[in-house]
């Protein structure tokens, strides 16, 4: 008997399989049309939570930097160039992405080419993301000891007699490569995972 069972659980799958290639280019776009946008779905949604976090940062840090002492007009000058090696790259990504996330998806006729142009654009801007935050990363750790030691603050960054110039190198070395790390993992979670998954669909389409 339960040969028997096996033999019907293995022709049930064969024919599953033998339905499944026949499915012709025309009945498997809407499918992978609708696979598609619910990956695009999910990668709007972590854009719009990073640019609504960001945003809600900015202004926490607006307000950390409107309590600085009237008159220090060079801590104002360190805090406005952390603030642009901040906001600039982001909302160029953000922009990029929201942008470019699925367009010409809705005809299913240009299912193949617009995945390829989404896929394409998101490999790039996602190499662009990572390297050009491991380039801006040092100059951003630098304005930020400009920053403490520019303010009347006292903070761990202060350079003194025990915290040299020496140190605030490999500190500001140290530091990028595990931001950069952190930012590696990150895309690779929020992002790059959903490629794979786009460029999965676009091989099923291909080979149909």
């Amino acid at each position: 008997m339960k040969n028997d069972e096996l033999d019907d659980l293995k022709s049930a799958w064969n024919a599953a399989a033998a339905a499944e290639k026949k499915l012709g280019l025309d009945d498997l776009r809407p499918l992978i049309r609708q696979r598609a946008q619910h990956v695009f779905t999910k990668i709007r949604r972590n854009l719009l939570f990073e640019a609504v976090f960001g945003v809600a940062a900015m202004i926490g840090w607006g307000y950390f930097v409107s309590r600085i002492v009237p008159g220090n007009g060079e801590a104002y000058l360190a805090a406005l160039q952390m603030t642009l090696l901040t906001v600039l790259p982001l909302f160029f990504f953000y922009y990029a992405g929201f942008r470019h996330l699925g367009r010409g998806m809705a005809s299913d006729s240009r299912l193949i080419p617009a995945l390829q142009q989404t896929i394409a654009y998101w490999d790039q801007l996602l190499v662009l993301y990572f390297w050009g935050g491991a380039a801006l990363m040092p100059s951003f750790l630098l304005s930020a000891v400009w920053f403490v030691n520019s303010s009347a603050r006292d903070s761990l960054l202060k350079i003194t007699d025990n915290f040299t110039w020496t140190d605030v190198v490999i500190w500001v070395i140290g530091l990028s490569v595990f931001t950069m790390l952190f930012v590696q993992v990150s895309i690779k979670i929020s992002y790059a995972k959903h490629v794979r998954e786009l460029k999965a669909c676009l091989r099923e389409l291909e080979e149909a």
